[in-house]
């Protein structure tokens, strides 16, 4: 007599959507968001920071090129914030709470982190390409003022 198949049990941990946005908007670059997760590849995201720690030797350690390539992973990960926070709580739990017996009810904290994620991703964008703009200019002998 064959014992019947029991489909192994799983004790996956639910997750949060304003937790995982909130750690892509504050520790994004260091890929917190994707490891809590359980995102392959996050360990990219913490590469990155050699880059500034090289540009910082530098004088105008703003204008170098491997300020603008670390720059790309924070930048990033404000966009990552925005969009974990924004997604729909079924399409949440299908893809990151499939066997839960929980489903995610969120209100306002991914829409407060969403808010806080455009503000302060946009003011960094805004800052990185005013800064890449400044530096091609000064290296093409052209003057902004």
């Amino acid at each position: 007599m064959t014992q019947p198949a029991h489909p192994p049990v799983t004790t996956q941990q639910f997750k949060s959507k304003p937790v995982a946005a909130a750690l892509a908007l504050f520790a994004g670059a260091l890929g917190a968001h994707r490891l809590y997760l359980g995102l392959r590849l996050w360990w990219l995201y913490p590469l990155c920071i050699p880059l500034f720690v090289m540009a910082l030797q530098f004088r105008n350690w703003y204008q170098h090129p491997t300020f603008f390539v670390g720059m790309l992973p924070i930048l990033i990960a404000m966009a990552e914030a925005i969009f974990l926070a924004l997604t729909p709580d079924e399409k949440w739990d299908a893809r990151f709470n499939p066997n839960s017996t929980r489903q995610s009810d969120n209100r306002w904290p991914p829409v407060l982190v969403a808010i806080a994620g455009l503000m302060i991703g946009t003011t960094l964008l805004m800052i990185t390409l005013v800064l890449m703009f400044q530096t091609y200019f000064e290296a093409q002998g052209l003057s902004l003022g």
